[in-house]
């Protein structure tokens, strides 16, 4: 059930499972919203590695992928190694909980990433596989502990960068800002037909002062990473 797609940025490749969680526009588009260069990042819940990838090569980051199910972990280390990333991205299969409460990783990292699972505890998924499911549903992470995961790994002043539904926006800043992460760039996203907005993109400062920049509302990139 592999394949591997051509992410058409100078070569790079992804090697995606069909049984897994494959991924969409919105991991994309929030690895392009990172920004920065040359700094230690975490990217939480990385599942195959897209956003890792993507950080590692345009962005030349140090990145450390957290991802609790084995098979995708495996699977993000693999393409490290297909993109000759290794040497910038390391796995680690572990609960981002169980991650973020060593006290080695405390203020570890200056940016951390988050694709966190969209649906709450309690929505549907009977037609979903285990594996799709965890990536989309709120079963072995809540946002709330994304965020505090977030916070606790960052350094003062590191960046936090997220994606979510429209509808868990105003969650998502409550959130935030009680885990002293500070909104400061928003980006409010809508389908390329041109339906009402879906997606919001989210950049937080640690320990920051108040003042949010809210950017034009725009389309979903469609056309490559």
């Amino acid at each position: 059930m592999e394949r591997i797609d051509d992410l058409q940025y100078k070569g790079l490749k992804l090697i995606q499972d069909d049984e897994l969680f494959c991924f969409g526009c919105d991991a994309v588009e929030l690895a392009n919203f990172v920004k920065g260069s040359n700094a230690d990042a975490c990217d939480l819940g990385c599942g195959n590695g897209i956003i890792a990838t993507l950080i590692a090569a345009k962005r030349g980051m140090r990145v450390t992928g957290v991802e609790i199910q084995p098979e995708s972990a495996s699977l993000a280390e693999r393409n490290a190694r297909l993109n000759s990333l290794a040497d910038r991205i390391e796995i680690v299969c572990a609960r981002m909980q169980d991650f973020a409460a060593q006290s080695a990783n405390v203020g570890r990292f200056k940016v951390v990433v988050a694709n966190p699972p969209y649906r709450k505890q309690g929505s549907g998924f009977k037609q979903e596989s285990r594996a799709v499911a965890v990536a989309r549903h709120e079963l072995e992470v809540t946002l709330s502990e994304v965020i505090s995961c977030a916070s606790r790994l960052l350094s003062s002043g590191g960046k936090f960068y997220t994606v979510g539904q429209s509808q868990r926006l105003a969650e998502t800043l409550n959130l935030c800002t009680l885990a002293k992460l500070t909104p400061k760039v928003l980006q409010i996203l809508r389908p390329c037909d041109g339906k009402p907005p879906h997606l919001f993109l989210l950049e937080c400062k640690k320990d920051g002062k108040d003042g949010m920049i809210i950017l034009p509302e725009r389309e979903v990139f469609s056309d490559g990473v």
